[in-house]
C-alpha cells in the first residue's frame, strides 16, 4: 500500500494542525515497515516558502523511510503552476498512490487514490465571527464535500464528530474518532542546562502564567487579559507576569490594543510561534497554564501542560471537558470572574496544585501519537482492503 499525506502545515508552522500530521507521519514511520509513505510539504493551498527544508524532511527520515516531492522549482513558481493545473495534473504530482490523507480540511477531487481527510474542529462554522472571511470561504468551499468525496473522515474527538454530524449529515459509518498524542518531549525529565538555556533565550526569569495558542479572538485572550489584570491588582502577585506562545493568527488587533489600554506592556509577553523542542522547559516553570478556549476541537496545548507537571485551567465547553477529564480546573469561558477565581484558587492552594499535576500524570496516559498513528493506519487498512476487493470482483465480471 503506498500511502500519501499532508504534512504541509508542519513546514507552515501552522500550530495544532501541523504538529497533529507530523506527529501522525513519524509514528506511522515509526510503526509500520510494510507500507510505502509519500509526504507532501506543499498541498493544493498551501506552499510554505521552507517546503524543501532539509532540516524538516531529516527530521522525518529518522523515523523511517519517507519520500518528499522532487520538484525543483522556487515556490512562486510552483505555486503558480499547481494553480492552473488541472485536478487530474495536481493529483499525478503527487504521485502514484493508494490512499491520500489530507490534514487539514481540503478535500480535493481525486481520480484514482482513495480520500481521507481529519477534520480537527468546525470553528469556523460555529464561530465565524472569529475567523477572515478569506478563511471562512476557503474551508467551506472544501467542507462542501465533506459528505461525498472522502471515504472515511477522522475527527479529533467526539465533540468534533457529533459537529459533523450535526452541519454536513455525514453518516456515522465514514465517521471515526481519532485522539491526538502527547509527543514524548513532554513527558520527558528536563536536564537543567536545557531548562536555563531555554528560560533565559526567552527572558522568563520571574513567575508566569502560561498561554500557548495562536493570537486569535476564539482563545479568549480578551478575557485572560481582564483576569490577569485583576489578579495582579493583588499587591502580592504584582510580581507575575503572562507569557503567551503561538503566532499570530488573525483578527487580534483588539487583543494587542487591550494590553496597551491596561498598560499591561511590560507584564504580558508575546513570544511568537516556539518550536516544540523548546516549549518543555516553558511549560514546566509555569505557575499555571492557562487554557479558557471558547471552542475547541481538541484542546493539545492541555495535555501538554499536563505532561509538564503544570496545573491547568480550562473551558467546560466544546471538546476540553473530553480530554481534559477532571485534572483540570473548569471554567466557563465567557465569565472573567470565573477565570480569574481558579487562579486566585490555584495560586493559594497547594494541595489544590498538588492533586491536579497528579491527576494530569493520570490522564495523559490516556493519549500516545503511536495509538493515534495505529488507529488512522487501521483505517488506510480497511479503506484499501474494501476497494482492492471491489477492483477484483470488477475484473471477474469483465
Amino acid at each position: 500500500m503506498r500511502i500519501g499525506i499532508d504534512v504541509s502545515r508542519y513546514f507552515d508552522k501552522s500550530g495544532g494542525v501541523g504538529i497533529y500530521a507530523a506527529n501522525l507521519l513519524k509514528y506511522l514511520l515509526k510503526i509500520d515497515k510494510n507500507n510505502e509513505y509519500n509526504a507532501y510539504s506543499f498541498f493544493y493551498n498551501c506552499f510554505p516558502t521552507d517546503w524543501k527544508h532539509k532540516r524538516i524532511i531529516d527530521e522525518f527520515r529518522k523515523y523511517g523511510k519517507v519520500n518528499f516531492s522532487q520538484i525543483n522549482l522556487p515556490t512562486s513558481i510552483l505555486k503558480r503552476k499547481w494553480n492552473n493545473a488541472s485536478m487530474e495534473k495536481k493529483e499525478k504530482l503527487l504521485g502514484s498512490v493508494d490512499i491520500i490523507h489530507s490534514t487539514a480540511y481540503m478535500i480535493p477531487e481525486l481520480f484514482n487514490a482513495r480520500l481521507v481527510v481529519t477534520i480537527h474542529d468546525l470553528s469556523f462554522l460555529i464561530f465565524p465571527e472569529y475567523h477572515t472571511k478569506e478563511n471562512y470561504e476557503l474551508v467551506l468551499s472544501n467542507l462542501i464535500y465533506l459528505n461525498s468525496r472522502p471515504d472515511m473522515v477522522i475527527c479529533d474527538s467526539r465533540q468534533t464528530k457529533k459537529d459533523v454530524i450535526k452541519y454536513f449529515h455525514v453518516p456515522e459509518e465514514k465517521l471515526r474518532v481519532v485522539y491526538l498524542g502527547v509527543s514524548d518531549s513532554f513527558k520527558e525529565e528536563i536536564d537543567s542546562d536545557f531548562r536555563k538555556k531555554i528560560l533565559e533565550k526567552y527572558g522568563l526569569t520571574g513567575k508566569y502564567l502560561l498561554c500557548v495558542a495562536s493570537i486569535e479572538p476564539r482563545k479568549n485572550f480578551l478575557r485572560i487579559i481582564n483576569a490577569f489584570s485583576e489578579f495582579i491588582k493583588k499587591e502580592e502577585y504584582k510580581e507575575y507576569s503572562l507569557v503567551c506562545v503561538g503566532g499570530k493568527g488573525w483578527k487580534n488587533t483588539e487583543i494587542y490594543s487591550q494590553v496597551k489600554k491596561k498598560n499591561l506592556e511590560n507584564k504580558i509577553k508575546f513570544l511568537g510561534f516556539i518550536e516544540e523542542c523548546e516549549l518543555a522547559p516553558i511549560y514546566n516553570q509555569a505557575g499555571i497554564f492557562l487554557y479558557p478556549s471558547l471552542y475547541e476541537g481538541f484542546g493539545l496545548p492541555v495535555l501538554e501542560a499536563m505532561a509538564c507537571q503544570t496545573p491547568v485551567i480550562t473551558s467546560n465547553v466544546s471538546s476540553l471537558p473530553e480530554v481534559a477529564g477532571n485534572a483540570a480546573i473548569m471554567v466557563n469561558p465567557y465569565s472573567e470572574k470565573q477565570i480569574y477565581e481558579a487562579i486566585i484558587h490555584l495560586v493559594e492552594d497547594e494541595n489544590k496544585r498538588e492533586q491536579l499535576i497528579d491527576m494530569g500524570l493520570k490522564n495523559i496516559k490516556k493519549f500516545s501519537w503511536e495509538n493515534t498513528a495505529k488507529q488512522t493506519l487501521n483505517i488506510y487498512q480497511q479503506i484499501y482492503k474494501k476497494y482492492r476487493n471491489r477492483e477484483n470482483i470488477n475484473e471477474m465480471d469483465s
